[in-house]
């Protein structure tokens, strides 16, 4: 098999631009009728060479001998033969991840021919638009649709930003899978789509399942380093309704020479909606914060003996991702909660929500 260089093709397009100046040249300089419709004919042809030669390009560019990978993220070429045809695509939900680091998982929901059950997919934000840019790369003549979210300035990695995505990827979608079968159907298609090995691990642990919202404690998932400090809270429940107050949080770590500005969150788990979420004020520049704030929460005292208190202290930045200061646990099951409990709580690292509720 022939192997076209990037020398070769540059002086293909070269040989290319150089015919088509000719003829435009001719047109330009032509006397009858006649003669511009020969040479507009001609015109034509060559302009579906020259487009067929840049398409030919752009498989040379993305094919290659280790199996022809078309992303940097699946290692090998799939299509429509070896998955099954794409009837469907529907942009499912979006969920927030903090490994390594926090970011928010796009999850697509793939019907194919003959297939009674759905496949889920789950992609970052960064792959979907490696896949727009290769798309873009192999069919140069479409004017693709863009991510105005690409470039986002301040903290990227936030629930308002995930669902701006969400919005421009769904009309992606809509855009690319009403093209014709040699664009909507080609091989790049099908193997953005393609089932990995690790959405099959995040569809069993993720999807059928309440999201872990804490990661686990055993990995480095936050910058847990160097966890100092303690919480002041009181509880009560007094008619149906859980009162916690946020008092005090002393010695709290600081990062660098900066002086964090904290702020204080709240859960009942197990909550995978996030229905029990409650959170204080910021306390600007102050390792020692006072907030004396009242979360309260309109729930029985049977229920409140299955739950787990979860208060974490996070040190509020405008433009960079909010730092994790500590957390504390308190199984409410253990606490006479009809007598205020009022104490000091060491600051520890976030768990996860499994462990707890063994």
């Amino acid at each position: 098999m022939m192997v076209i260089n990037k020398l070769d093709s540059f002086n293909i397009l070269l040989i290319c631009v150089r015919k088509l100046l000719i003829l435009y040249v001719n047109i330009m300089t032509c006397s009858t009728v006649s003669s511009c419709l020969m040479i507009e004919e001609s015109i034509k042809s060559v302009f579906t060479q020259f487009n067929f030669f840049i398409h030919n390009l752009a498989q040379l560019k993305f094919s290659s001998h280790n199996e022809g990978a078309l992303l940097s993220f699946v290692p090998k070429t799939y299509s429509m033969s070896t998955d099954g045809k794409i009837e469907r695509v529907k942009l499912f939900s979006i969920q927030k991840r903090y490994t390594p680091e926090k970011r928010y998982i796009y999850i697509f929901q793939i019907e194919r021919e003959k297939q009674q059950v759905p496949s889920y997919i789950f992609r970052m934000f960064a792959e979907f638009v490696e896949f727009r840019d290769k798309l873009a790369a192999m069919f140069p003549l479409i004017q693709w649709p863009n991510f105005s979210t690409r470039m986002v300035l301040g903290r990227s990695n936030i629930r308002s930003v995930a669902e701006s995505r969400k919005v421009e990827i769904e009309q992606f979608l809509e855009y690319l899978l009403v093209k014709a079968p040699e664009i909507s159907q080609c091989d790049l298609v099908y193997t953005f789509f393609h089932t990995l090995l690790r959405d099959e691990q995040e569809e069993a642990s993720k999807l059928k399942v309440a999201k872990l919202r804490e990661p686990i404690i055993s990995q480095p998932l936050l910058n847990t380093s160097g966890i100092q400090g303690d919480i002041k809270l009181s509880l009560l429940h007094r008619r149906d309704v859980f009162h916690v107050m946020i008092i005090h949080v002393r010695n709290l770590t600081c990062r660098g020479t900066d002086t964090p500005s904290p702020y204080v969150k709240a859960y009942l788990l197990p909550d995978p909606d996030k229905h029990t979420k409650r959170k204080t004020k910021i306390a600007r520049s102050s390792a020692n914060p006072t907030f004396n704030e009242l979360l309260e929460y309109k729930m029985s005292l049977e229920q409140l003996k299955y739950r787990i208190l979860q208060v974490t202290v996070w040190d509020h930045d405008v433009l960079k991702e909010n730092n994790f200061l500590g957390a504390v646990y308190i199984k409410l099951h253990n606490v006479k909660l009809t007598q205020e409990q009022c104490q000091w709580y060491p600051l520890q690292k976030l768990q996860m929500s499994g462990s707890l509720l063994s």
